[in-house]
């Protein structure tokens, strides 16, 4: 059962679009608390394609997500290792359209867990993420006209990217120091 459906997709998207932007230079330069990726799975299997999208191979967006949140979160330093689950179930590469009238928008659609070293999923339930592209400039009469489908890709997953980050630091708690097993020990004596 596919969890997102085209229609719902659509509607999600017209209310989000233009949601995604980069975070201030002094939250992006600041740590993530004890964070240290130590394993990033991304699985994409045949993940749902919208009406009027373009193709792009499995391989390709698996490459392009794996490489950007990778990046991304590597630069982390913290003390304690931690894993992220990305399963990405539906994407858009906005074809050409009719101009500023119908101009289609390039979406990702994933759910995302996060696990500390037992390995513990650290959320409740699966984050849901549905990621478009930033707004304005050549997106105005369609991305579909101004970018190639590799273009798309590469700003959708930059912006997945940079969602991801942001779920993360809105739970801090998740990486919060933990005490270490000399001290557990202690503390128990």
């Amino acid at each position: 059962m596919h969890l997102f459906r085209p229609a719902a997709l659509l509607m999600t998207v017209a209310v989000m679009v233009g949601c995604t932007s980069e975070l201030p230079p002094d939250v992006s330069q600041s740590d993530l608390g004890e964070f240290r990726l130590d394993r990033l799975v991304v699985i994409v299997d045949s993940p749902e394609q919208m009406p009027f999208s373009r193709q792009i191979g499995d391989e390709a967006l698996e490459v392009a997500l794996t490489d950007a949140v990778d990046q991304r979160l590597r630069r982390f330093d913290g003390d304690q290792l931690y894993s992220v689950g990305i399963n990405l179930q539906g994407y858009s590469l906005a074809a050409p359209g009719i101009p500023v009238l119908a101009a289609p928008r390039s979406l990702l659609a994933m759910s995302v867990n996060v696990y500390d070293d037992r390995p513990v999923r650290l959320n409740r339930s699966p984050k849901r993420l549905v990621v478009t592209e930033d707004a304005g400039g050549d997106t105005v009469v369609g991305s579909g006209f101004t970018q190639s489908a590799e273009e798309q890709l590469a700003e959708l997953v930059d912006n997945a990217a940079i969602e991801i980050e942001r779920w993360l630091r809105e739970n801090p708690q998740w990486f919060a120091p933990k005490p270490s097993d000399d001290a557990a020990a202690a503390a128990e004596s």
